[in-house]
């Protein structure tokens, strides 16, 4: 009997000691399953790319997150599926975002790839100047959308008041306002990305570029609810140490970072695809923080219509500890050291 004992013991060991050596990894996947996200976003040109270059490298994965990345054509759809929790996490319009909170909405952001603006404007080719838009119809993204709230900023510094004097349309994406000016249904019309070659290799003439406006702005932000955040803060923190080392990496392996840009802008033109790369890579921020300056810009150009950005604080509207956070450990130094 007690030989029985033995054997049976040993077999049950022996079994045991053989699970476990054939599958460490998947006992460790199960003890830790991927965390499941929603995240989206609504530009398809290339000034949201590390998103997109993080899912397609698996550096979410890496970070133990499963991310599901929605597009959604547009940011400021975006930002009411944000605002309604159907996104958890989304790439947006900054001015959007701010709007949003000032009328009671608990959005905040987090992060914010470019500090100024990347967009554009190009118009019909007998259009030699930004003067000569007065009484012409010019496309924009969407009506709250970071397009809409640049050319807007841009048309006053032209002296031309964008109320009166340019009717201002909402087309959808950038190649839409492309094939809108290819029609004559547009004069103009705002591009950033892939859309601006694409454009000037159409015959369209460039009238300006935002990005002499010299202004602070958050342009593909990342936000979320103070919600959500609340909850999930080691969530976020992970979404955002996954976003910081797709913006290092994109920036690093061109070929991989064109693929990806071929990929989401659904465009296999080279040409097309190397200069959104050039334009965006050298602008994005190694730590994507919001300035202070560039919600100001958004609070003094919204305080003509909502009556509450007159006197906010322009630090309300950032939750800057997890980007502080990471800054303080040394991780962006030490992946641009390598």
């Amino acid at each position: 009997m007690r030989n029985h004992r033995r054997i049976h013991l040993f077999i049950v060991a022996m079994i045991a000691g053989l699970l476990d050596l054939r599958a460490p990894s998947m006992l460790a996947a199960q003890a830790k399953p991927l965390v499941k996200v929603v995240a989206g976003y609504g530009s398809t040109d290339g000034a949201i790319a590390p998103l997109w270059f993080a899912k397609e490298t698996k550096l979410f994965e890496k970070r133990g997150l499963d991310v599901r990345l929605v597009g959604m054509g547009t940011g400021s759809v975006s930002l009411r599926a944000l605002i309604a929790k159907d996104l958890q996490i989304s790439s947006l319009s900054g001015s959007g975002l701010v709007q949003a909170s000032l009328q009671g909405a608990d959005t905040v952001l987090i992060a914010a790839l470019i500090n100024g603006f990347i967009f554009k404007v190009f118009g019909a080719p007998e259009i030699t100047s930004p003067a000569q838009l007065k009484g012409k119809k010019l496309g924009v993204g969407r009506y709250g959308a970071t397009s809409d709230f640049a050319v807007r900023l841009a048309l006053k510094k032209w002296g031309l008041n964008p109320e009166r004097d340019v009717s201002i349309l909402q087309i959808g994406t950038t190649q839409d306002t492309v094939r809108a000016m290819q029609t004559k249904m547009l004069d103009a019309g705002v591009m950033s990305g892939t859309s601006s070659l694409i454009a000037r290799k159409a015959g369209f003439r460039e009238l300006g570029d935002l990005a002499d406006l010299g202004l602070h702005y958050p342009t593909s932000a990342i936000g979320t609810t103070k919600s959500y955040l609340q909850k999930n803060e080691g969530i976020v923190k992970e979404f955002m140490l996954a976003y910081i080392e797709a913006i290092h990496d994109f920036k690093r392996n061109k070929e991989a970072a064109l693929a990806v840009l071929k990929k989401y802008t659904r465009n296999d033109d080279r040409e097309v695809l190397e200069d959104a790369y050039s334009n965006a890579a050298g602008r994005y921020l190694e730590l994507p923080i919001p300035t202070i300056e560039g919600i100001r810009t958004i609070l003094t150009e919204l305080s003509a219509t909502v009556p509450a950005a007159k006197n906010a604080d322009p630090e309300q509207f950032v939750s800057y500890k997890i980007a502080r956070e990471i800054e303080a450990s040394g991780f962006v130094k030490r992946l641009y050291e390598k």
